[in-house]
């Protein structure tokens, strides 16, 4: 899937990699890096924009979102304790 910015616009992003990235990246150099990260950014992005459009749309306040998450984590803690110890 190929996404083109509208007008033709770009912007360039520079990112710092790990020195053991950065070797892998430079004895591979024959990948389109930019446009494997590209990609990679795109994706993401339309994960954070239904995520976006999910949140939009719920009745959820971050408190009563808060309460939620503790409970499952702690709900996990006592099945993971318990399977644990058996």
């Amino acid at each position: 899937m190929s996404h083109k910015p509208i007008g033709g616009a770009r912007s360039k992003v520079i990112i710092d990699v790990p020195s053991e990235l950065d070797t892998i990246l430079k004895r591979h150099r024959e990948i389109p890096w930019a446009r494997v990260a590209e990609q990679a950014l795109w994706q993401y992005a339309r994960q954070v924009a239904l995520a976006d459009r999910l949140a939009a749309r719920s009745a959820l306040t971050e408190t009563a979102a808060k309460d939620l998450a503790r409970s499952v984590k702690a709900g996990l803690r006592r099945r993971y304790a318990k399977a644990s110890s058996a």
